[in-house]
């Protein structure tokens, strides 16, 4: 592959450690301040999913023609200032939950947004599906060694010093945004979103994107991925025990990485079918029975099938975003759109687990459970659907 396609395959993995730390564990740190309170959760992973969809708008208008990389280092710049507060407040970060879900907001886009474009501008067609698997097999190697090292760290020393950490982490993958070759096309494109909405709908592939992206958001991308980690909290207890968890279930992601990458595209359509089906039928068996054998085997089968059709839509979106239907005229309104309808389903997610929460009502928690993985099927088969 190019240098700058290995170099966002390095970018995204020191990033995805950052995220593992302000994810899971930051999930299990604010549910221990609150008490086992899931309404602030909730309450913060609205707040931040709005901020992002608010925030795509500007940050696409802005980089529609210039100012990619520049707004490519904005955020993770603002991804360090966030970890800088999390220092500095400490246990007091629930009394500012709003500053810490804008800024957290604002430093996904900005960086996530310039990230997807060069993952299309710098990255070429017959690289694409090399790129999104290796990216993949590294993201996955992290989330397999990385919470289990961030869970014992946690537990022998504290949130706070494993923080300190993350913040170097974080200045380093600043310091390589600096070596990204691109030069700055300075195009004239009209920036116009409802012009070009009008004109994508009408492509029933990329009408299949954004359904895919509300599925998305709706499943492993919402909340169905924060309740798998509060299963783990609540059946567990212990830092520990969600690192050690949530590596052995990444550790099969590998695997259906390696799966994809060696597989025929003649056996897709029976993978993606098999792959959509079984999270749901395993979610029924824990259902009925739920203990800590049975919560280890749903994280495992869904960590490797939900991965499987991941890699799918992702290297088709990338083909997609880089044709005649998308192109440097309109690539910056494509991913505003996608992001809305990610945000959407992300956000639709966690209100109903914000009303479950104020219910207080298990039984309830589980049978959102399985209603958001049933989306995985729906998700499955607009993936399906999509034509390269």
């Amino acid at each position: 592959m190019s240098k700058n396609a290995k170099l966002l395959i390095i970018i995204n993995s020191i990033r995805r450690i950052i995220d593992i730390f302000l994810g899971p564990f930051l999930t299990a740190y604010f549910f221990k301040l609150t008490v086992d309170n899931i309404k602030v959760i909730s309450i913060y992973n609205i707040l931040c999913y709005f901020i992002i969809m608010i925030t795509s708008f500007i940050v696409g208008y802005i980089i529609k023609n210039k100012y990619k990389l520049t707004m490519f280092r904005f955020g993770m710049i603002m991804k360090l200032i966030q970890l800088i507060i999390l220092v500095i407040l400490g246990k007091n970060i629930i009394n500012h939950l709003l500053l810490v879900a804008i800024i957290s907001g604002i430093s996904t886009i900005t960086w996530a947004f310039p990230l997807n474009l060069f993952s299309s501008l710098l990255v070429d067609n017959k690289e694409k599906k090399d790129f999104v698997v290796y990216k993949l097999v590294f993201t996955n190697i992290i989330n397999v060694i990385i919470p289990f090292i961030f869970g014992t760290l946690i537990t022998i020393n504290s949130f706070e010093k494993t923080l300190i950490i993350v913040l170097i982490l974080s200045l380093i993958q600043i310091f390589l945004s600096f070596i990204i070759d691109y030069k700055e096309d300075n195009n004239n494109y009209k920036f116009n979103l409802f012009q070009e909405y009008k004109k994508l709908k009408k492509d029933n592939n990329v009408k299949l994107l954004f359904k895919s992206d509300l599925l998305l958001g709706l499943t492993s991308e919402g909340a169905l991925d924060t309740l798998v980690t509060l299963m783990i909290i609540l059946s567990f207890n212990s830092d520990f025990s969600l690192g050690i968890i949530t590596s052995v279930s990444y550790m099969f992601g590998i695997l259906s990485a390696y799966l994809c990458k060696r597989v025929n595209d003649k056996n897709i359509k029976l993978i993606v079918y098999i792959a959509s089906i079984i999270p749901l039928i395993c979610t029924v068996v824990l259902l009925f029975i739920t203990n800590k054998y049975t919560i280890i085997g749903y994280n495992v089968i869904y960590a490797f099938f939900i991965q499987i059709i991941s890699i799918i839509k992702s290297t088709k979106t990338l083909r997609i975003t880089n044709s005649s239907i998308i192109n440097d005229s309109n690539r910056s309104e494509s991913y505003i759109l996608f992001e809305f309808f990610l945000g959407l389903g992300r956000i639709i997610s966690y209100v109903l687990l914000l009303i479950i929460g104020l219910t207080n009502n298990i039984y309830l928690l589980k049978i959102l459970i399985i209603v958001l993985t049933s989306c995985i099927i729906l998700l499955g088969r607009n993936v399906l659907r999509i034509k390269d």
